[in-house]
């Protein structure tokens, strides 16, 4: 267990340094690199893969704005909808809108 917890801190580490970079080109402190912001995005989710998704938010969620978005893209991508009542509602408009173009929704 002990190992585990190591390996996960060094993670850590490396999401929210991943997290850091990705959040000063956002903010404008660093200049925008479109290639850099890519490769730091795809590297922190890959990063993400292993990490249990609640453990990372509780730990990193207040600190890093980007980790929860990641997180929140995951479940989106997972799900198909956003989660609760927010997220209910935002279905429920898109399939009226869908209903009156003639469209089907899934």
């Amino acid at each position: 267990m002990h190992s585990l917890s190591i390996r996960l801190s060094g993670k850590r580490m490396y999401i929210a340094h991943l997290a850091a970079r990705l959040e000063s080109m956002e903010s404008g402190r660093t200049a925008m690199d479109a290639v850099a912001y890519r490769l730091f995005a795809k590297r922190m989710n890959t990063a993400m893969d292993e990490y249990p998704a609640a453990l990372l938010a509780a730990q990193l969620g207040r600190a890093c704005p980007a980790v929860l978005h990641a997180l929140e893209q995951r479940r989106f991508v997972a799900a198909g909808t956003l989660p609760g009542t927010p997220g209910r509602q935002a279905r429920g408009v898109a399939t009226a809108l869908l209903r009156r173009l003639g469209l089907k929704s899934r």
